[in-house]
């Protein structure tokens, strides 16, 4: 699909669904893939391409039959500079890197700069796995680049992993065909003081459980742990301590949030757990006011611009809505 048709096919839908045309949405570039890219060339223009409520890029994705992504030229450019920050860190870090820690930065370099997609090493890499989109697709990622992929997921109770989340987990890792392992351990000191409202849990559970799963991974002899993180730039991307080295992959890769809804929903049969965990929505229940500490982690990732403002309004929502909305 050519620009010319593309515009021909959202003037058609916007006229269909009553929209103004006098004024047209203009496009920079299109890529045509397995998902249709459209950068339009200011934030009105992304706008118009996407609709009211996300009324015209779905109206196209079900008229074509594949998912539309619409982004801005400023989004451009800044996915561009977080890549070029990346590559940054790469480079400081091969000077000093040897052996397998050597091996995987250069092929992330050479990904980043569309010079190859999979590695042609043995190499294992352990992945912190949730069950969410953001470590999904994490998964599905680090296997299509062709590492020998195993699932770790930190389960100290159902309070913080439920039985839907496993069921999604076994889905997952069944499809894949990647070994999974559940990690024990003790939380209740966090649980209890959240329940009790001395603090917002999210924090200090994160934090536990990077320190439990990376040391599981040290105890099965792998050396290389990937995370779902989207957030951390620069040298957050990618990092070697005591000669592990640690892949944020998202956020090493500059994608977004719906990039990681894209590629987890891939995956035949998955589907997200939802925003929260048991535990944070007996917190909330409890502490109503510990909502506003669970909205300040969502727009963190909307001022970051790697949540679209109307996935951040959803998520709010779900945080804020009234019993039984």
């Amino acid at each position: 699909m050519d620009i010319d048709e593309l515009k021909e096919r959202i003037n058609r839908i916007r006229k269909e669904i009553g929209q103004d045309v006098s004024t047209t949405p203009r496009i920079k570039w299109i890529k045509d893939g397995d998902v249709l890219i459209i950068c339009g060339y200011s934030r009105s223009d992304k706008s118009m391409l996407i609709g009211p409520g996300g009324w015209i890029s779905g109206k196209l994705s079900e008229e074509i039959g594949k998912p539309v992504t619409v982004i801005e030229s400023t989004e451009e450019v800044v996915s561009e500079l977080k890549l070029l920050e990346s590559l940054n860190v790469i480079e400081k870090l091969l000077k000093k890197a040897t052996g397998q820690n050597k091996d995987i930065l250069e092929f992330f370099r050479d990904y980043i700069q569309n010079k190859r997609k999979t590695i042609d090493k043995d190499i294992t890499v352990a992945v912190s796995y949730s069950g969410g989109s953001d470590s999904t697709a994490t998964l599905y990622l680090l296997k299509e680049m062709g590492f020998n992929v195993v699932a770790l997921t930190y389960y100290p109770s159902d309070i913080i992993v439920p039985k839907r989340t496993r069921s999604i987990i076994q889905n997952v890792i069944t499809k894949l065909s990647i070994p999974h392992e559940y990690i024990s351990g003790d939380i209740s000191t966090i649980v209890e003081g959240a329940l009790e409202g001395r603090y917002h849990p999210c924090g200090r559970c994160h934090k536990h459980m990077e320190e439990v799963i990376i040391e599981a991974t040290k105890k099965r002899g792998i050396s290389a742990i990937a995370f779902g993180d989207l957030l951390p730039t620069g040298a957050g991307t990618i990092s070697i301590k005591n000669r592990m080295i640690r892949i944020n992959l998202p956020s090493l890769l500059a994608l977004k949030k719906k990039d990681m809804k894209y590629l987890s929903g891939r995956i035949v049969g998955y589907e997200s757990p939802g925003f929260g965990c048991p535990l944070l929505k007996e917190v909330h229940r409890l502490h109503p006011s510990k909502k506003y500490f669970t909205a300040h982690r969502v727009l963190r990732e909307v001022r970051a611009g790697i949540l679209e403002s109307n996935e951040g309004l959803v998520s709010l929502r779900s945080i804020f809505r009234f019993e039984g909305d």
